[in-house]
């Protein structure tokens, strides 16, 4: 759009002097480009390539827009004189929608595509109905591509999401079959001996007692250590604290 205004602005945009001809030719650099105005088309190679509006075609329609002709472009940009009204008994023809008194565009299209849990709404206006059925028919192979892309992207997804449920399935069967294993493993630690009766469990070690023993302290139950000196002899052993505990 900023193309075709420059070019327009420039005045790149030239009319025929036959009105009939309902063309216009377009100057980008050096080539000239022919634009059909009834039908919407021009000569360059985005227009073929694409057959969408390029630069040229709207640069003609903003020329011609600024000169007062948009809208008209099915009667000839230079009308010979008006002949004399013959007395008919026809009522008068209905008005084109590009004559309504209305301020937004006389004629629109709403297209709307829903793939899966996707949408896409394409809104298009124009100034008449018969511009705006060639632009809608014009633009069905690239809606088709928007179709095809939304279905590939709902079926890559589709399929991801599967894949992704099967591997979670396969972590869960995996993790119920080890549980399943270290249970009857500890079954089978724990399992009956070969009369059918279970090993009583073995009693607690006690600790080795010596009430008559000099060197058992009974109070904190541990060996004491010999001493002596030019006093006598005697057992005792050193608490954490640093005392020294003799057994009594």
């Amino acid at each position: 759009m900023r193309q075709g205004l420059e070019l327009a602005q420039r005045g790149a945009v030239t009319l025929p002097e036959e009105g009939e001809e309902l063309s216009a030719v377009v100057r980008s650099g050096n080539t000239l480009y022919q634009i059909d105005m009834r039908l919407l088309t021009c000569t360059c190679a985005d227009y073929q390539k694409h057959l969408q509006a390029c630069k040229h075609l709207l640069a003609a329609e903003i020329h011609t827009g600024a000169l007062g002709l948009a809208g008209h472009t099915e009667e000839p940009l230079n009308p010979p004189a008006p002949e004399p009204a013959l007395n008919t008994s026809l009522p008068p023809a209905a008005p084109t929608t590009a004559t309504w008194p209305i301020s937004e565009a006389p004629a629109s299209l709403n297209i709307k595509l829903r793939v899966g849990n996707m949408e896409f709404m394409l809104t298009m206006r124009d100034v008449d109905d018969l511009k705006l059925q060639r632009r809608a028919t014009m633009s069905l192979p690239w809606l088709q591509e928007i179709l095809h892309g939304c279905e590939a992207n709902l079926a890559a997804r589709q399929q991801e999401a599967e894949e992704e449920r099967q591997v979670q399935q396969r972590s869960l069967d995996e993790q119920i079959a080890a549980a399943v294993a270290a249970a009857m493993k500890a079954q089978a630690t724990a399992s009956t001996t070969g009369n059918g009766a279970r090993k009583p469990p073995a009693p607690p070690a006690l600790e080795p007692t010596n009430d008559t023993d000099p060197s058992w302290c009974p109070i904190h139950r541990c060996k004491m250590e010999r001493r002596t000196n030019e006093r006598g002899s005697w057992y005792s052993h050193r608490l954490p604290s640093g005392r020294y505990c003799k057994g009594e």
